[in-house]
Order: C-alpha cells, then structure tokens, then sequence
C-alpha cells in the first residue's frame, strides 16, 4: 500500500469526503486503515477505538469510559462524524439565566455553523441557545401606502407598489442591483435610514451619485468674450445694443454640450437641448429667473434633473462667427430661432441706446424688477475672446468673488448654527458676509475652499467691503477675485 500525504491541517482538518480521506493520512491513522489502536485503560476497562475507512471516528459499543474525562473529550474532538456537535447553551457561557435576557445576536450562519470555539459560541446564539430572536423592523418616518406617490424636494416622486419602492432620480435608476434592494437620499430622508436599512440590508455611502450620460463629455479649453465696467465718464453708450444683465450661470454650447467658462460640462436632459443647433455654436446664460441665483446653480450642478423645466438658455451671441460683426452674429441666431423656434432657448432681447439718458431709465426699471444690471455692446464689433471694451456691463453695485475659509458662529435665533461666512479676498484681506444667507445657509453654509460672489457698496478705508451681501457660490470660479473700483478724483480745494 503506498504511503499517503499527511494532511496538511492535521489536527484542525474538519473534511468528511472520501477522495480527501483516502489521499492524505491523519492523526487517527497509522499508515493501515483497518488495525485497531488500543488506549490506556480508563476506569480499569480498555479503551479501544476502531479504524473506519470513512472519515468517522466514533467510540466502539465496548467502551467502558466516563464520557465526562478530559481524555475522551480530546479524542471526541476529532470526531467528524454527520451529527454536529452541541454547542453550550447560553446559560452555560454567557452566565444568563433564561433565554430571554441573553442579549448575544444570533449567529448569521446559526444551523450551518461548524465553528467552535469558543470565543465564537460566547459571542454568538445557536439553535441549542432556543429559537432566533425575534426583532422588530423599524417603521417608517413618513408613510407610504401601497400604490400611492408622494412629491418631495428637487420634484422628485416617490412610490411604493408593495414592499417596493422607488424614485424618480436618476441616482435610484443608476444603481445596478435588484429594484427592490435599491436605495437613495431622498427615499432615505422620506422614510428613514433606520426603516432603508432594514429594506435593503447595507446603505450606500452619503455621497451624491454622478449619472453616466450616453456621452460623457470631458473638460475643454475655452475662450469667452468677457465685459469690461462701464464708466458714464468715459463711454458713450449712444447707438450702443442694450439688453439686460442675467443673474444666472454663464455657458458656451458647442453643439453637443453645455459648458461652463472653465470648460467644466453641465448635463442638461437630452429634451431641454433637443431644439439647440449642431453645427453652430451659441453663448449665453442658463436663467432661472431673477433673484433665483443660487437656485439656478444647483440645478445646473445636477446631471438631467426634471429641475431643468425651471430653466431657460438665454442667447447674446454665436463665438463661432468671431469674424462676422455683432449685427450679422445675432441676425443668424435669429433666422435659426424663427425657423426651429426652441422650447426652452431664449434670445436675448437688444435694443438700440439713444443716449445716456436710456440707461440711467432702463437701469431704474431692471433695479425694480430685482435685475442685476445692464449690458451694452458696441456696434459692429467682433467676438474677441478676451475681456474687451467691446462689451460693457452696468450696476448700481460692485461684486466681487472670495473663498471661505471658516465662519463666524449664529446669534439669535441662529444660535449653534453658522451665522457669517468668513472670507478672503484675493489681495488677502479677511472679512464676513452674513446678510443674504438664507435659513438653509445658516444651517448648511459653503463649504471652506469653496468660491462665493457678493456685492458690496463701496471699500472701507481699510479696504474691506461695505455692507457685503451673499449672492451664492460660483461653479465657473476656482480662484477669488477682487473688484475693480473707478478712482475718485480728490478736491484740490
């Protein structure tokens, strides 16, 4: 007979099969499966063990033994017969009474545990522990019924048909596991994390899902015609194109894609750019209406969100035909817009300035309206991808952008939450911007790093900003930069 393997295991091995058995040798055998091993005696009797070809080692009808000894326990231990050893009761280990007040969880594998141990068995409730605990399953914070939808921030829908539920989002509908063991923030924040974790075992981690578009479409290079202040002392606005300054977020579409002015891409719904040219390139702003800034960037900042229906493109100019004179520029626009006419792009009303007189009207009314402003453009003129006189932009107010870099803590009713941001501006100069946060501000502010735009009257002495107001945070911005103030002449006299 050819001499087996030893098992590598040895003493720890725990497999039953036979092909195993019969190619490597263990402890219980001695090179002949069929001898007998005799034992020291144990209370005067012989204790004989016999060799069975199967894995099995099981004590002979003949024993004579205390099955309490250490010494028939250790050769227990090697027994890998079908039946699964006992593990000790809960009372035993744990010390516990009644079953009732042992508060060990149940083993997830609990009747096809093999573990023994036991460190394992203190931890954990076997079958030989009683029946699994029952645990109750969380309710839900707000309740849906079966069939029945519920609206929720962002416009976004939930819906329960059975023990199923769904959203609208588009960060439910990427997830690639089974419908009924999917998950989202807003199904979270409906029905609870307690209640969501229950339902679908682990929660993904908080972070905000980036959508796979058809397309992705990576960062790009580009130049913007950008304006320059307008100065009453210095510019004759007559015969000049009016039209008024958008609070909303500057991008480029080049036909496939809307961009930023860093060449970041903004994912708009393919039924908001259905109606948009391919084979021309337009500049204007995304509008959500004024006053409605900040609203306007995080709708933009969400990959095809139903949100978009809120916005409109705003049209001013075609950079692709930089050597064609602004007049021609938006008469092309204007011949694609009247044939096509796009459901949700705009152009841009323009009008012909007869003197200063108009603007000082016109910007009296916008002001009114809770507009920002005024641009004016000079006849005639290119699309210089640069900032050029060209272009002119009118407020009653100066803006600037800073970063954050801490906050000021709430008083008031803003007690324990952010009452200032603290900023920097690009000369290093620190002040705070608390008017124009909104409640949701207050209690969750920009993040430090981050760049903000406000407004601002005039510069202190100590050139801090006067009266600085929050406007929102730039998504086009990576740097802060300071405003550029015309020079007060002083009086001689």
């Amino acid at each position: 007979m050819a001499t087996k393997q030893k098992c590598k295991y040895w003493t720890k091995c725990y497999r039953k099969d036979k092909d195993h058995i019969k190619n490597f040798l263990h402890p219980e055998e001695d090179g002949d499966t069929d001898t007998e091993i005799e034992e020291p005696k144990v209370k005067n009797s012989p204790l004989k063990l016999k060799r069975q070809k199967t894995h099995e080692l099981s004590v002979t009808e003949d024993m004579d033994v205390d099955v309490s000894r250490p010494t028939l326990k250790k050769l227990r231990s090697r027994s890998v017969s079908m039946e699964k050893p006992k593990p000790s009761t809960s009372n035993d280990i744990a010390g516990t009474s009644t079953a009732a007040e042992d508060d060990r969880p149940d083993c997830i594998y609990w009747e096809k545990c093999y573990r023994k141990d036991p460190n394992h068995i203190k931890q954990f409730r076997h079958p030989a522990d009683g029946p699994p605990k029952k645990t109750k399953r969380p309710k839900a914070e707000n309740k849906i019924e079966d069939g029945e939808e519920k609206s929720v921030a962002g416009g976004y829908r939930l819906k329960r048909i059975g023990s199923h539920y769904t959203c609208t989002c588009i960060g439910w509908k990427v997830q690639k596991n089974a419908p009924n063991k999917r998950t989202c923030r807003h199904l979270r924040e409906y029905l609870g994390d307690e209640f969501e974790k229950s339902r679908v075992g682990k929660l993904p981690a908080d972070k905000k899902v980036t959508p796979a578009p058809s397309k992705v479409f990576q960062h790009i290079n580009i130049s913007l015609l950008l304006a320059n202040k307008y100065d009453e002392k210095k510019n004759d606005p007559t015969n000049w194109w009016i039209s008024e300054k958008l609070d909303g977020v500057r991008a480029f579409w080049n036909g496939r894609c809307f961009y930023s002015r860093l060449g970041n891409p903004f994912y708009a719904p393919k039924w908001f750019t259905k109606d948009l040219p391919t084979d021309m390139h337009l500049d204007g702003e995304l509008f959500g209406g004024r006053k409605k800034f900040q609203s306007t960037v995080s709708i933009v900042k969400t990959p095809e969100c139903d949100q978009w229906k809120k916005i409109k493109y705003h049209v001013f100019d075609a950079p692709n035909l930089q050597k064609e004179s602004f007049e021609k520029r938006m008469k092309a626009i204007k011949d694609y817009f009247d044939e096509v006419d796009p459901e949700y792009a705009i152009m841009c009303k323009q009008e012909k300035c007869t003197g200063k007189k108009q603007i000082d009207d016109e910007l009296k009314r916008v002001i009114g309206l809770g507009g920002e402003g005024l641009m004016i453009r000079e006849p005639g003129s290119q699309y210089e991808r640069r900032r050029s006189n060209t272009l002119l932009k009118i407020k009653t107010f100066y803006d600037a952008e800073a970063v954050v870099i801490g906050y000021d803590p709430g008083k008031g009713r803003f007690q324990g939450k952010v009452g200032a941001l603290r900023c920097k501006m690009a000369n290093g100069k620190i002040f705070s911007v608390g008017s124009g946060l909104s409640d949701k501000d207050h209690n969750r502010p920009p993040k430090i790093g981050s760049i903000i735009t406000y407004k601002f009257q005039e510069y202190t002495n100590s050139g801090s900003p006067r009266f600085p107001t929050f406007l929102g945070v730039r998504i086009d911005m990576d740097k802060p930069k300071d405003a550029v103030l015309p020079e007060i002449k002083k009086d001689d006299t």
